[in-house]
C-alpha cells in the first residue's frame, strides 16, 4: 500500500524534473545545466528541438524564447557557417552592417569549447534569410554553440531586444552550466 501512495509523488518528480521546472536541472545529451528561475519550459516542436523554453515578457508580444536544438553527433554545420546563416537573417532599416559580437568560451570545467555570438535588428526567422513577411523589428539574437563530445549543441535566447538583455546573463550561465 505505501509504495502505491509513493508512486504518485515519484511520477510528479519525475514529469517536473524532465519538463526542466524554473529552478531545476535539465539533461542535454546526457549533460546537466540548471533552468533559470522565471523559465518555463513547452514541448518541443520537433525532433530536432531538445528543449524549450519560454522567458515571460511583460505581455504575450514581449517574451522571448530559448531552443536547444540537436542535429545528430557531427551534423548540424560548422559554428562558422551557423554564425554567417543567424547574421544573414538580420537586417538595418538604414542598410547599415548587423551588429555582430562573437566570444570564445567554455563550459563549466573547461571540458568543451562554447562560441556565443549576438545579432541586433530586424529578424526574419527561418532557413537562411529567412521570410520577409514574418520579419521582426527591434529583435535579438544570443546563440551559444556548445561543441560537446556527444556532439554539437545549438541553444538560442531570441525575441525583443529588451527582454533578451534582460535575460543575456541567465542564458550565458544556463549554456556555461553544462556539465556531466
Amino acid at each position: 500500500m505505501k509504495v502505491r501512495l509513493l508512486l504518485p509523488s515519484i511520477a510528479s518528480a519525475l514529469i517536473a524534473s524532465a519538463l526542466g521546472a524554473q529552478g531545476t536541472t535539465v539533461t542535454l545529451l546526457n549533460y546537466r545545466t540548471v533552468v533559470p528561475a522565471g523559465w518555463t519550459t513547452r514541448a518541443p516542436a520537433s525532433t530536432m528541438r531538445l528543449a524549450e523554453f519560454v522567458v515571460p515578457g511583460a505581455d504575450a508580444s514581449s517574451g522571448a524564447e530559448v531552443i536547444v536544438y540537436f542535429f545528430g553527433k557531427g551534423q548540424g554545420g560548422s559554428v562558422e557557417s551557423n554564425l554567417a546563416r543567424w547574421k544573414a537573417q538580420f537586417s538595418m532599416p538604414d542598410g547599415s552592417p548587423v551588429p555582430e559580437t562573437v566570444t570564445r568560451d567554455s563550459s563549466a570545467g573547461g571540458a568543451f569549447p562554447i562560441t556565443f555570438a549576438e545579432y541586433r535588428g530586424t529578424y526574419a526567422r527561418g532557413i537562411g534569410a529567412g521570410s520577409p513577411d514574418q520579419a521582426r523589428a527591434g529583435q535579438t539574437l544570443v546563440a551559444g554553440v556548445a561543441e560537446t563530445p556527444r556532439g554539437t549543441l545549438f541553444v538560442q535566447l531570441f525575441g525583443p531586444s529588451a527582454r533578451v538583455a534582460a535575460e543575456r546573463a541567465a542564458f550565458k550561465a544556463f549554456v556555461k552550466g553544462l556539465k556531466e
